[in-house]
């Protein structure tokens, strides 16, 4: 608390809790100095060799063309993520990869993507693979752009309730590295992210934790795989189950022309009006096994099992109701989302179509056939998606936020960094537990983390000098 205060300026600790009530520069100080950032290169070989040797050549073989999803939560300043995308280098993994890096520390995030190192962090790396994948640069160990670029980073707390969720990125993922981290969360907390982290696995998926770390098997149902380096964890069920994923085959919404794009300059402007205040909800989304068909009646209604993150139930009970005449929006958005969460998005893409097709003015539906196309990895096409969210309603936050994320993606840097720049404008006004429209239960001070994270990691933007 000392140093945070010293990093921050203030002497007072009245002061401190007054600054870290809202989300901010103090805030994130604090967060930096109460967890733990230990890490390094290759830690734990025996996790990374059964990767290798065991994990990626059947994945090979039941993955198909589709691109690999691994996380790397808790990544710090990046060492793990790295390592992942070192280990499917050295084995020659044929297709392509996304590797997410998440930590809560925002300062430590904005480290890993520089990715430069010292030899602290390289005591467990060989001389060969250090040349392979690193230049010196003095007494600092450079990550080499080919790995570097292969890591995404975001901003996500663990304890929250914000995954699995397309809006995270944290979603059917294949492989999970969570170590070291349960260890510095009680029982209860530890019960509820074992259970996100088992649903944000995809069908044949595998979670790594920690040889210190607190065996999950007794708070959530899991296949518990004894290896050379320890536990894994699949979920329930693994045995002979695919994964139903297309995304080459993701559908695109026909009727994409009939909303004329706002040209890119009139969509930043200076003074963004104070947008509608949403009033916070507190919602108790503890994962579980979905229901049998027969049991569906539990739940209300879809968007109930939704909040539950009952996808499968949510998916059937909105095709009931759609089936039955309700086509509102929101029954669609529920059916979209499921579908994504459960990870076909092939499906989820159909049903975006279908829905804009009949509600072609809906800001959160053209924002979602966004975000579909960015996870088939279309992002010039995600990016006119969400321009066109944007000319429905200029002062939709997240619609700023997938702009600037499409942008960054295919090159376009300045125009990244206006959307990021609008997007903080629009979050700042927000109180920080108010709940983001479109945002899928994500809070305004999380989306404003994310925002600054990535204004950060895209740099000052070049001053060109006049002669």
């Amino acid at each position: 608390m000392r140093r945070a205060m010293a990093a921050a300026c203030i002497s007072d600790p009245t002061d401190l809790l007054r600054a870290i009530r809202a989300a901010g520069e103090v805030r994130d100080i604090l967060i930096t100095e109460l967890t733990i950032g230990e890490t390094f290169f290759l830690r734990e070989q025996g996790q990374f060799d059964f990767l290798k040797h065991t994990v990626l050549p059947e994945l090979r073989t039941t993955a198909g063309p589709r691109t690999l999803r691994v996380w790397s939560a808790g990544c710090a300043t990046g060492e793990e993520p790295y390592s992942l995308a070192m280990t499917m280098k050295e084995a020659g993994w044929p297709g392509t990869a996304s590797i997410l890096g998440t930590d809560i520390a925002f300062a430590r995030l904005v480290a890993a993507k520089r990715a430069r190192y010292t030899a602290w962090s390289m005591r467990g790396v060989s001389e060969p693979v250090i040349a392979r994948y690193f230049e010196r640069h003095g007494k600092q160990f450079v990550l080499r752009p080919e790995i570097r670029r292969s890591v995404e980073f975001r901003v996500l707390n663990l304890a929250s309730m914000e995954y699995p969720s397309l809006v995270s990125g944290v979603e059917q993922m294949d492989v999970i590295f969570c170590r070291n981290v349960l260890i510095y969360f009680d029982l209860t907390t530890v019960a509820k992210i074992a259970a996100r982290l088992i649903a944000s696995l995809a069908p044949g998926g595998w979670l790594f934790l920690g040889a210190s770390d607190p065996p999950i098997a007794e708070f959530v149902p899991c296949e518990v795989v004894l290896t050379g380096a320890g536990l894994a964890y699949r979920p329930p069920g693994t045995t002979g189950a695919e994964r139903q994923t297309a995304y080459s085959d993701l559908a695109v919404w026909s009727g994409q022309a009939a909303i004329e794009p706002m040209p890119a300059e009139e969509l930043y402007i200076a003074d963004i009006a104070a947008p509608t205040v949403v009033a916070p909800e507190v919602v108790e989304a503890f994962v579980r096994p979905a229901p049998a068909a027969e049991d569906v009646e539990i739940h209300d209604s879809c968007e109930a099992a939704y909040d539950q993150a009952d996808y499968e139930a949510a998916t059937r009970l909105a095709r009931a109701a759609i089936d039955r005449g309700d086509e509102t929006d929101a029954i669609w958005i529920v059916l979209v989302r499921s579908l994504a969460n459960r990870g076909d998005l092939a499906a989820a893409g159909e049903a975006c179509a279908a829905a804009l097709e009949r509600s072609r003015m809906s800001v959160e539906l053209t924002h979602l056939h966004g975000i579909l196309l960015a996870e088939a990895g279309r992002h010039s096409d995600a990016a006119v998606a969400a321009r066109q969210a944007l000319y429905l309603s200029p002062q939709y936050a997240i619609a700023h936020l997938a702009l600037g994320d499409a942008l960054s993606r295919t090159g376009e840097v300045g125009d990244a960094r206006r959307a990021f720049k609008n997007a903080e404008t629009l979050l700042v006004g927000l109180p920080p537990d108010a709940l983001v429209p479109g945002g899928d239960g994500v809070k305004a001070a999380q989306l404003l983390r994310i925002a600054r994270f990535r204004l950060e990691t895209l740099g000052a933007p070049r001053r060109i000098r006049r002669r």
